[in-house]
């Protein structure tokens, strides 16, 4: 799970969002492992920045909807800065959960690290998600009726839009750096 990437990708109402926080969810039920996110979402702790994820040690799911206004190669003025932040999610023990409409639409470095990528699809009745394990080259096609049972373990207004995020990467760098902030319990 740690170090890890899982990307989402779909047209809007495909299911990508909510089966990014029905994961995530499992996670922090089963495990007891904390959720950081851009969501509104019952049980997460809800961020506006990057900086505001813990840099110890400690498992820990960073969930971000809509990836690509955030992740996009355009939002670095250094891309060694970029590359510095995809380094910590395997140092800080970060599970990484985005979604985007089309994975283009994001950085080409958090593309090739990908660890896992599933592309969503909904009908009226169903959805569907293909899930590809690219370090193990394996692939999966999972289908889950849509009725309220499915929907009672994801808690989250499917209508509303994410909060905005400030990916402030210059000072989750300083933060990193900055030894005295560890702690490894």
């Amino acid at each position: 799970m740690s170090g890890s990437i899982c990307l989402f990708s779909g047209l809007q109402r495909s299911g990508k969002t909510f089966l990014a926080g029905l994961i995530a969810t499992e996670y922090n039920k089963k495990y007891d492992i904390p959720v950081y996110t851009n969501m509104e979402m019952p049980d997460f702790n809800v961020i506006e920045r990057l900086s505001e994820v813990p840099i110890d040690k400690k498992p820990k799911i960073l969930l971000l909807d809509e990836l690509h206004f955030y992740l996009n190669s355009r939002n670095f003025k250094n891309q060694a800065d970029f590359i510095y932040f995809l380094n910590t999610i395997c140092k800080r023990n970060i599970l990484l959960l985005g979604t985007c409409i089309h994975p283009d639409m994001i950085d080409k470095n958090l593309r090739i690290q990908i660890s896992y990528f599933v592309l969503c699809k909904a009908d009226s009745q169903m959805l569907h998600y293909k899930f590809y394990d690219v370090q193990n080259l394996t692939e999966k096609l999972i289908s889950l009726k849509k009725d309220r049972y499915l929907f009672e373990k994801v808690s989250y207004d499917t209508l509303e839009i994410p909060n905005m995020f400030k990916f402030d990467i210059d000072n989750y760098i300083r933060l990193n750096e900055n030894k005295k902030h560890f702690t490894f319990n």
